[in-house]
């Protein structure tokens, strides 16, 4: 029997099935259904949620002194496929019989509501957009959080776990040289770190996502020759993602099955699964449609939004 229902006859079986990132209130509800069985009190649920409302209300533009998400990869979808991945990987640690203190549960999974906070300007910063920060935002989001938890009487050892959690989703960060709170900080900070990878890299509009990762890219003044270039350089990324999951973060993502035959009656990691078929499609189109890819990304008629 699996602890969650779900539509099986819906083919093929992918995380969108799961939980549909346009609908948030169906995800707010996933979260909360993956912290009950990660075995977080009700009293911690409900302050994670307060928190994924009060983050959702300042990427839609009502958090007082803030303005509106205008990064449309680094979005509130976005947040949303990282918080269900930290969760759905710890789930899976804890079922392949690790034990972890149940306030880092906790504190994981607010980590990854705050991990990309950074973008959102404030009121009156003159910037024209969020992704004038790409290089810095995960600084910022530590900020963010530090002044969001400070105000609200977290305690100084729970914001420090937090922002070390978020720092390492920061692909410049050595992980070496970070001197951790604890160990079990530590791998909380890879289940983070890991969930900002295959969150994104499995997401079904990943694809077509990424042409607006490319124009984040412009603002934030990385370069890239073309969007073109970002696609054909995504395939060589992909690939050096997957080592850095098994090597610097500890494969803390290699149970993620257990995740889904427990709780979905589901006998393959949708992560992997969803990794697998975007690298596999943008090779086809590269390979045979090259300078053609827009006419091929037509999920969620992003094309259209550009």
């Amino acid at each position: 029997m699996s602890d969650f229902t779900i539509n099986k006859s819906a083919f093929p079986m992918q995380l969108a099935r799961l939980a549909d990132t346009r609908n948030i209130a169906e995800c707010r509800d996933v979260f909360f259904r993956l912290m009950q069985v990660t075995d977080i009190d009700e009293e911690h649920i409900q302050k994670a949620l307060t928190i994924f409302d009060d983050v959702r209300a300042l990427y839609e533009g009502k958090y007082e002194g803030y303005k509106a998400c205008d990064t449309e990869y680094h979005d509130f979808r976005h947040v949303i496929d990282v918080t269900l991945a930290s969760l759905r990987i710890t789930d899976s640690l804890m079922l392949n019989g690790e034990k972890f203190n149940k306030n880092n549960v906790f504190l994981v999974g607010i980590a990854a509501v705050f991990h990309d906070t950074g973008y959102i300007p404030e009121i009156d910063d003159p910037v024209a957009n969020g992704a004038v920060y790409t290089s810095t935002h995960v600084r910022r989001s530590m900020v963010f959080a530090e002044k969001y938890m400070s105000e609200r009487g977290y305690s100084v050892d729970d914001i420090e776990k937090t922002k070390q959690m978020i720092l390492i989703t920061d692909l410049s960060v050595k992980i070496k040289e970070v001197t951790f709170i604890d160990a079990e900080t530590e791998r909380f900070a890879k289940i983070l770190a890991s969930a900002d990878l295959i969150g994104q890299m499995a997401d079904r509009i990943y694809l077509e996502k990424l042409l607006f990762l490319y124009r984040e890219f412009e603002i934030g003044q990385i370069p890239y020759a073309s969007e073109a270039d970002l696609l054909n350089k995504t395939i060589g990324f992909c690939k050096i993602m997957d080592n850095r999951l098994e090597h610097d973060l500890d494969g803390v993502n290699k149970h993620l099955l257990l995740h889904f035959k427990k709780r979905y009656d589901i006998d393959e990691d949708l992560y992997r699964k969803g990794m697998d078929s975007n690298l596999k499609y943008l090779t086809k189109i590269l390979e045979e449609h090259p300078g053609h890819h827009r006419e091929f990304l037509r999920r969620d008629k992003i094309v259209g939004k550009l």
